[in-house]
């Protein structure tokens, strides 16, 4: 393939961004209003830990099925389809609320993996450029979401409003399966040994580079011991991060594109000049803003250029986010423990 994307090649991983886009002002919307919905701190952790566990933890197994049954299209579209059921599972209240949490979970693990696989077959030499495109609308809709479900809140409608953009992105997702060129399934069908391959120095290089990066909770819960700033400005250094996300996403995945060795460097750097900013200014507004931009350039990078570093199919994409979500757990771990000494 060139290394120019064509118009078709195109299309479609901007098609892929908008299943994204739908899904994530569903399923970000929702994950934005566990902690109103949700009475004590302990049911919160305990719902969240169990359904981050679930959405990272199961990856490796969901990729490794994609590889062995070919099964790409299903696995997505599958996937994806229970964002919205899950959501309307939750909104009924305790305990439906975590049962439902968990089935949307379940979705994220078992569509993610082979949905990288196909984004990245379709895009051949240019995988960085097609996740940046990716990136970019699948950040407008975490945006978009909150702004969503604090509309529900507000009572203007039902939170069960929240499940139409979900069922959206399946439509959508449903479509684009009929025009992805040649075939339903990637060019290759992928041995579980090579695409397990494919993917291990993806994943040792996000987890040692994510280690000591600030992710945007890492960030939130430093300014929130250093600073004591309430949930609203939580939720607005969150956003801000999430700008940066999607500003950086685009040029970060075509210079991986041009100069792999350089965007490389970029997440790293950027992880931890934002957690020096929050532990050095995490006190003041200004440093809380800069430490959140800086995070969002960094997990734009680990989005784009870490996921174009996996050559091979699902299952390296599954042990890739296996040790995205080990790393970004300890992150928090250990930018917590420092502001706690610093406090």
């Amino acid at each position: 393939m060139s290394r120019a994307l064509g118009k078709k090649v195109l299309r479609i991983i901007v098609f892929f961004g908008v299943v994204s886009l739908l899904a994530d002002a569903s399923y970000e919307g929702f994950r934005s209003i566990l902690a109103p919905l949700i009475k004590t701190s302990y049911e919160l952790g305990a719902v969240v830990g169990l359904g981050e566990f679930i959405a990272w933890g199961l990856r490796p197994l969901t990729g490794l099925l994609a590889d062995v049954t070919a099964s790409y299209w299903a696995l997505t579209i599958t996937g994806y389809s229970l964002v919205p059921l899950g959501i309307l599972v939750a909104v009924n209240g305790w305990p439906w609320l975590a049962i439902g949490y968990s089935v949307e979970r379940f979705g994220k693990a078992l569509r993610t993996p082979a949905r990288d696989t196909l984004i990245s077959s379709i895009a051949g030499e240019r995988r960085g450029l097609a996740f940046g495109v990716h990136e970019l609308l699948d950040q407008a809709g975490a945006v978009l979401g909150p702004v969503i479900a604090a509309m529900g809140l507000a009572g203007l409608y039902g939170l069960w409003v929240l499940a139409i953009p979900g069922a959206l992105s399946v439509l959508v997702l449903l479509y684009l399966a009929r025009i992805y060129p040649g075939t339903a399934v990637p060019r290759h069908r992928y041995s579980v040994r090579d695409s397990f391959r494919g993917g291990l120095g993806a994943a040792l290089y996000v987890f040692a580079a994510g280690l000591v990066t600030a992710n945007p909770i890492a960030v939130q819960a430093v300014v929130k011991t250093l600073s004591g700033i309430g949930e609203e400005g939580l939720v607005l250094l969150y956003s801000l991060a999430m700008l940066g996300d999607a500003v950086a996403a685009l040029p970060l995945g075509a210079l991986y594109d041009e100069n792999p060795r350089l965007a490389q460097i970029i997440p790293p750097v950027f992880g931890v000049a934002a957690g020096a900013a929050s532990l050095a200014l995490g006190s003041s507004l200004a440093g809380a803003v800069l430490a959140s931009l800086l995070s969002g350039v960094a997990i734009a990078g680990y989005e784009t250029v870490a996921r174009a570093m996996v050559k091979g199919g699902a299952t390296g994409y599954g042990v890739f986010g296996l040790s995205y979500g080990a790393a970004t757990a300890a992150s928090i771990t250990l930018y917590g423990f420092l502001a706690s000494v610093l406090r």
